[in-house]
C-alpha cells in the first residue's frame, strides 16, 4: 500500500473508534511517506493532526495543501465530512 491509502485507512479507523489500528496505519503511512513526494507527506501530516484531535490545524493545512494540489480537495473534504457525519462539528 502507498502512504495515501494508509492515511485513508488511519482516518477511517479513527472515525470508527479503532485508535490502535489508526496508529498502526498512520505509522506505516509515515514510513512510506519518508521517500514519497511532498504531497504524500502533507496528507500524512493532515491525517496525523486529525487523529491527534487537532482538527482546526488539520483544516488549516488542508486549505494550504489544496491550493497547491487541487485534485486532493475531494479526498480531504471526505476526511472532514466523515467527522461531521460522526457527530463532530461541521468543518464549514
Amino acid at each position: 500500500m502507498n502512504a495515501v491509502t494508509l492515511v485513508v485507512l488511519a482516518v477511517l479507523a479513527t472515525e470508527v473508534g479503532d485508535h490502535s489500528a489508526a496508529g498502526k496505519h498512520l505509522e506505516a503511512a509515515r514510513r512510506h511517506s519518508r521517500t514519497s513526494a511532498r504531497r504524500d507527506r502533507q496528507l500524512v501530516e493532515i491525517a496525523a493532526l486529525m487523529i491527534s484531535g487537532e482538527h482546526q490545524r488539520a483544516r488549516d493545512l488542508s486549505f494550504v495543501h489544496t491550493a497547491e494540489f487541487p485534485p486532493d480537495e475531494e479526498l480531504l473534504a471526505s476526511f472532514f465530512r466523515s467527522r461531521a457525519d460522526a457527530g463532530g462539528r461541521s468543518p464549514t
